[in-house]
């Protein structure tokens, strides 16, 4: 089996992106820098994500609260379907994600704004 990497989700201010899909499921490689953040968004498919290098804390809300989830290298963090999310890098992180399917995204403002003041993100 051969998949090619496309960039996906680059910007000079967030950093560079590869992903590609395998079999219906979509993965990507994320540079993501201090000063800046990825998702601020829901899926519908589970996410799973890998901190390869640096350091990151994935932000969740649950039940109207919420929750910094410090990330560990090499240990897959799972954030369930329909789950608003965000990743704040401490410091520059390479990631590695995966879903249970293809990329889908829905926005949701207001929920992360104390995350995303004064930084950068993916739309910005």
């Amino acid at each position: 089996m051969g998949f090619k990497l496309d960039e996906w989700g680059s910007s000079s201010k967030v950093g560079t992106g590869y992903a590609t899909d395998v079999d219906g499921k979509w993965c990507s490689f994320l540079e993501t820098k201090k000063g800046a953040y990825r998702g601020n968004h829901i899926h519908p498919y589970d996410q799973y994500t890998v901190l390869l290098g640096g350091s990151a804390m994935v932000v969740k809300e649950i039940d109207g609260k919420l929750v910094e989830y410090p990330m560990t290298e090499n240990e897959v963090h799972v954030t369930p379907k329909g789950l608003a999310h965000i990743l704040v890098p401490l410091e520059d992180a390479v990631l590695y994600e995966w879903w249970q399917g293809p990329f889908e995204a829905e926005p949701c403002p207001g929920v992360f704004d104390e995350y995303t003041e004064n930084r950068d993100g993916p739309s910005d």
